[in-house]
């Protein structure tokens, strides 16, 4: 068996979506002074490797606790589109050979190789946009879940793009990286938040399993 990290690393000097908050890290409690050591995070709900609760664009939308875990564990398809640069649309064409297989795995991930520009400033404002079209598509194979490597999905359309998505019940995980690390195109995912009553998002530890290896 064979474990690979999905996760970008998380710090909470990491830096977050432009225009929302920064995160910090308060030691409440020392082992000098209480015998252990307890400390208060705020984190910017959208961080680093993170999931969208149908919240954050819906109004009516369910928070993170009525997001049912199982949409992030189970085979996913990873979808290799590194063909696709800065600003390149995404869509169905794209991924039309993993089709069965998406419709049989409902998760699927989207490579673009986009995590290796990470720590560039670019890298929230010039990334492969996932389209109407193929978030409509996926709705329409009966996807629960969709992952890929930018921080986000589309810049002129992310409140369309989005709402399609959230609306028909897929969880939405942005923010990947190391897709292209497993040598098949499918792989066992697990990648479940903790179900924060309030939450609208939360950062998750994304993992890819492979059994056989």
């Amino acid at each position: 068996m064979k474990i690979y990290d999905f996760t970008l690393p998380l710090s909470v000097n990491s830096p977050v979506f432009p225009g929302t908050p920064k995160m910090r890290y308060e030691i409440t409690h020392t082992v000098s002074q209480d015998h252990y050591n307890l400390g208060l995070a705020i984190i910017n709900s959208h961080a680093g490797t993170h999931t969208d609760a149908p919240r954050h664009f819906l109004d009516d939308g369910c928070c993170l606790d009525g997001v049912d875990p199982a949409k992030y564990v189970g085979n996913a398809v990873i979808a290799d589109c590194t063909d696709k640069k800065d600003f390149d649309e995404i869509h169905s064409v794209d991924l039309k050979r993993w089709e069965d297989k998406i419709r049989d795995c409902k998760r699927v991930l989207i490579l673009t190789g986009w995590s290796a520009c990470a720590n560039e400033e670019k890298y929230y404002t010039d990334y492969p946009v996932i389209t109407e079209e193929l978030a409509q598509w996926l709705v329409d194979l009966g996807v629960v879940m969709v992952g890929v490597e930018p921080p986000s999905l589309n810049p002129p359309k992310y409140i369309e793009v989005h709402k399609i998505l959230l609306q028909n019940g897929v969880a939405i995980v942005e923010g990947l990286t190391n897709l292209e690390k497993p040598e098949k195109d499918l792989i066992f995912f697990s990648g479940a938040p903790v179900g924060l009553k309030e939450a609208d998002g939360f950062p998750i530890r994304a993992l890819g399993v492979d059994f056989d290896t």
